[in-house]
């Protein structure tokens, strides 16, 4: 008796004390409502939104909050107007920066909050809009959470597409598991003329020098896939894998390891590149093998960018026909349950990932690799050149500033150094003439094939693709 009786008074003060500060809401003869609102496109700018509401109080605020796509929170931001019970009003909101980047054909869901002058607020419905490329006139086609955007003559490449997503992500599903309650949406572009303003902000060099032939955006759920070129249907096989992979092992704590990431995607990839493998090859009878599964990021070189791959398809393949597909699908979901990779090989494979790496390695016929403790492998760092002062004559740690006789341009050298060559800036790599970096003419011919046919995120040079920047006069 002596316990329920403090318990029932406690109670009841609480219950006080929510009326109190909720009698405005409670008791508020206030009332709102949305005439009507909209949001409209105008990509790549930004999404244009509207609203007009009346109260019979004054309105105060009105806030608009945003989710796009799959992202975990939202964003938020306020109308701008003069308080008053009838409101009609417009808000801006800028996606051509890279904080705020969206990709095409991203899902955006919104809803507004307002309140009035006596402290009431009330909640919109959530409304839904597609951020569509507002160039274009977009036709679509899906089969259950997949949507495929194109236009123009190009609806039996999106078709192809759309089989080629569908096939892919049933053959990942015994590794990712049933992931279709969630949309994947693709936006088709028919060249890179079209593509190059969709693409995320970032250097007008790059952007104008180097092709991009298919992007997943994991956050948002969204790709955008180049039609033009013989590898648009591999490209977006590897491309979905990476969405279907992040959201089978993602985190709130981490994201997987990059090396697991694209093994995964070229796992999941109906046509995939024989480059791979040739570089793989090569790097086994050069002994160039990198540590792969303690590499935190991607490395620096070219050479090394392709042997990362081909290791990481072989090293993928080796797990998955060795120690089954159900340990895969349990080695990402022991990830996404917040635990770190090495503690996930562990309770999965009963093995450090560097003991299983070397059991790949023995299993292909390469040399083992002897970790250290504590040892990161990381990209060899590029030298960069002393800067030095100029000098019109010859002194130690000086730069000799001088004309030459035979076209009178002025001409800058180290003194004691031997001159470097000039790198062009726009080429998919440099040549050094001292052999330090020489790379031999197959592996040149590998890495040549494998920008042809690299599904994610492919960079080369535009002028060797002049016909992508026409127009498709035939039905692809």
């Amino acid at each position: 008796m002596n316990l329920i009786f403090p318990r029932i008074t406690f109670i009841f003060l609480c219950v006080i004390l929510l009326i109190t500060f909720n009698s405005s809401h409670i008791f508020s003869d206030t009332t709102v409502k949305i005439i009507s609102q909209s949001a409209e496109s105008e990509f790549p700018s930004g999404i244009k939104f509207n609203i007009e509401a009346e109260s019979s109080t004054k309105i105060e605020e009105i806030a608009l909050r945003m989710k796009f796509g799959q992202q975990k929170s939202g964003v938020y931001e306020y109308f701008k107007f003069e308080t008053s019970d009838s409101v009609s009003t417009e808000l801006f909101w800028n996606t051509n920066t890279a904080s705020k980047y969206v990709p095409p054909g991203t899902i955006v869901f919104y809803s507004f909050e307002i309140m009035t002058s006596d402290g009431y607020k009330t909640n919109s419905d959530q409304y839904q809009m597609i951020f569509d490329d507002s160039r274009f006139d977009w036709d679509e086609i899906s089969e259950g959470m997949i949507s495929v955007a194109y236009h123009g003559p190009v609806s039996n490449r999106a078709n192809e597409i759309l089989e080629t997503i569908i096939e892919t992500t049933k053959f990942m599903s015994p590794i990712v598991g049933d992931l279709e309650e969630e949309p994947i949406r693709v936006t088709i572009y028919n060249n890179i003329r079209e593509m190059l303003p969709a693409l995320p902000p970032g250097s007008e060099t790059i952007r104008r020098e180097l092709i991009t032939e298919g992007q997943a955006f994991v956050d948002f759920g969204t790709l955008m896939i180049l039609a033009a070129g013989d590898s648009s249907l591999g490209t977006a096989a590897h491309e979905v894998t990476h969405i279907l992979v992040h959201r089978a092992g993602d985190s709130v704590f981490r994201n997987i390891p990059s090396w697991l990431d694209e093994g995964l995607a070229e796992y999941g990839n109906s046509y995939p590149a024989f480059s791979y493998d040739t570089a793989l090859d090569y790097a086994i009878h050069t002994d160039k093998l990198l540590p792969i599964t303690s590499m935190p990021t991607m490395p620096g070189t070219p050479e090394d960018i392709i042997i990362y791959y081909g290791q990481s398809k072989s090293l993928i393949e080796y797990l998955i026909n060795v120690y089954g597909t159900q340990n895969m699908k349990a080695l990402l979901s022991t990830m996404k349950s917040g635990t770190n990779v090495d503690d996930a090989f562990q309770i999965v494979y009963g093995k450090t990932k560097e003991e299983v790496e070397n059991e790949w390695r023995d299993y292909i016929g390469a040399s083992l690799y002897d970790w250290k403790e504590g040892e990161v492998a990381l990209p060899t760092p590029i030298p960069r050149p002393d800067i030095k002062v100029f000098s019109l004559t010859p002194q130690p740690g000086s730069n000799v500033v001088q004309s030459t006789e035979s076209d009178s341009i002025i001409n800058i050298r180290s003194t004691g150094e031997e001159s470097g060559n000039i790198i062009d800036s726009r080429s998919c790599a440099s040549h050094n003439d001292s052999g330090s970096n020489d790379i031999s003419a197959f592996f040149l011919i590998a890495f040549v094939n494998v920008l042809k046919f690299r599904k994610s995120f492919i960079l080369r040079k535009i002028n060797y693709y002049d016909k992508w920047f026409g127009e498709i006069d035939e039905p692809l």
